[in-house]
């Protein structure tokens, strides 16, 4: 039971603390986390898998990528 409560807590402090990232952040968003959409990462010059399988395969025209 000690072991279900602690988790409980855990979980909701946890919880808080996210909560309150979001409120303390400027315009309360988190960065973008998807590689193709994020600024940061593709300055790097890091991509996707996707895209990168997708370039390293060369498909014949008319071969029509899945968003």
């Amino acid at each position: 039971m000690k072991t279900v409560l602690l988790s409980i807590l855990l979980l909701s402090v946890a919880v808080v603390a996210m909560a309150i990232t979001i409120l303390v952040k400027k315009d309360g968003k988190f960065p973008e986390s998807k590689i193709g959409h994020n600024k940061e990462i593709r300055k790097k010059g890091i991509e996707c898998a996707f895209t990168q399988d997708y370039k390293s395969q060369k498909q014949p025209k008319g071969w029509n990528r899945p968003n």
